[in-house]
């Protein structure tokens, strides 16, 4: 099953250039594992309010890309964040990561098709 819901992809991008779509691709590949670890060292440190930061930032990149389960696991992360209750956050997260990495490989193939 597809991370990505590709209907949804193509309205959200059908007035797209496939190069500016590729851009947005691109953009999120370089930025990707950063924006991972940045999250994984806030739920280390137990740094809540950059932890609901940095899962708001992740669930608006991902949005683009009309992933609802990702999107769906950043917004609990920030919402438990958001309440200081950090209980399940590490689960949450390793399905986050497992998830994104998913659509990372399904984005990889769109843009060498």
């Amino acid at each position: 099953m597809s991370t990505i819901n590709w209907e949804q992809f193509n309205e959200n991008f059908q007035y797209y250039d496939e190069e500016i779509i590729r851009d947005v691709i691109e953009n999120f590949f370089e930025e990707f594992e950063e924006r991972l670890n940045t999250i994984e060292k806030n739920i280390a440190d137990n740094d809540l309010k950059q932890l609901t930061f940095n899962a708001h930032s992740m669930k608006s990149v991902i949005g683009n890309f009309m992933a609802p389960a990702p999107h769906e696991l950043c917004r609990r992360i920030e919402d438990l964040a958001k309440q200081n209750s950090p209980e399940g956050v590490p689960l949450l997260f390793a399905e986050l990561k497992r998830l994104t990495y998913e659509m990372n490989d399904e984005l990889k193939e769109y843009i060498l098709k």
